[in-house]
């Protein structure tokens, strides 16, 4: 996680340092949608204490959002702001050893970050990303199952560019650590409109 967060933090000072004096920063409140691919990691012996291990299962699966954020300039060419989102996810592990039948998968996020970013041009921006956001996991084991709610750090990057006066498109990676044994690195594309 690390280096992940060196990697992005870098992409975004960089950004700053580079950007052009006259670029209209980002500005206002906003909201939008936005779908993309989650891919989850999870060892199964620390989501069930059944006594079998089942190091580095990952499941892929597709991820809808809606999301509501302000962004404030800084300067001419820089902005933070901050964004508020809703996502359900139909990411899903299913292992079946013949003796046990193990699936889990992610469902509801609800999840609050920052971010900060700078104006490649008058149009585009990059920005990094920091925050907080929870996750339902709905686990079953032999067709026994339940739920529970995780935490998780929050990082990652992107880039959005407006199109029109109010309207702007963006993609985006961030990483989630929850805790010891559940990951998600997640890709996704969105639309935000500004009032």
């Amino acid at each position: 996680m690390n280096t992940k967060f060196a990697v992005i933090a870098s992409a975004s000072f960089l950004a700053l340092a580079a950007t052009p004096a006259m670029a209209e920063p980002f500005s206002g409140p906003y909201v939008g949608v936005e779908a993309g691919l989650d891919s989850y990691e999870v060892q199964a012996d620390d989501v069930f204490a059944a006594g079998d291990h089942y190091d580095g299962l990952s499941g892929n699966g597709v991820v809808g959002a809606v999301f509501a954020g302000y962004d404030l300039p800084l300067g001419t060419s820089a902005f933070v702001g901050v964004e508020g989102k809703a996502a359900l996810s139909a990411a899903e592990i299913t292992v079946d050893t013949g003796e046990d039948a193990f699936t889990v998968g992610a469902k509801e996020t609800f999840g609050a970050t920052a971010r900060l970013g700078a104006m490649l041009n008058d149009s585009t921006g990059i920005y990094g990303r920091a925050g907080w956001e929870n996750t339902r996991f709905k686990a079953e084991l032999n067709g026994e199952g339940d739920s529970d709610r995780d935490d998780a750090l929050v990082l990652g990057a992107g880039l959005e560019t407006r199109f029109g006066d109010a309207t702007s498109f963006r993609v985006e990676y961030t990483y989630a650590d929850y805790s010891d044994f559940i990951k998600n690195n997640s890709v996704r594309a969105g639309v935000a409109y500004r009032f």
